[in-house]
């Protein structure tokens, strides 16, 4: 897992540079979106990576009882919000605005119906 996450983290501080280089010279804002939020997935991966395999090294995983989540529909509202921000991208920033609002309530909604689910209600 360590080699896994270094290179997470190699290709999100590449992908950082490339895009504040490609910003710089092209002033053109979609592609340097594009290359950024490429470089957050990417140590946002790294970092996970990293938590797993310092979990992993400090002894046996114990077992852990499978949490199973109801059927949600927030999804669903995650694959819309990325069609209104790639529409955004392409169209106007108030779209991009519109679609960021659209993520943020999705996140609140599917986390808080997976808390419900951890702490053993029925939604």
């Amino acid at each position: 897992m360590p080699t896994l996450s270094r290179i997470c983290l190699g290709l999100a501080a590449f992908l950082a540079i490339a895009g504040g280089v490609y910003g710089v010279t092209a002033h053109e804002p979609a592609g340097t979106t594009e290359f950024l939020v490429g470089a957050v997935t990417f140590c946002f991966l790294g970092i996970i990576l990293r938590l797993v395999g310092a979990h992993e090294t400090e002894g046996q995983p114990e077992e852990e009882a499978e949490i199973h989540v109801a059927p949600t529909i927030w999804p669903f509202g995650f694959a819309i919000a990325g069609v209104i921000l790639v529409v955004g991208l392409i169209v106007s920033q108030w779209i991009v605005i519109a679609g960021g609002v659209a993520a943020a309530i999705s996140a609140a909604g599917w986390l808080r119906d997976v808390a419900r689910s951890h702490a053993g209600e029925v939604p």
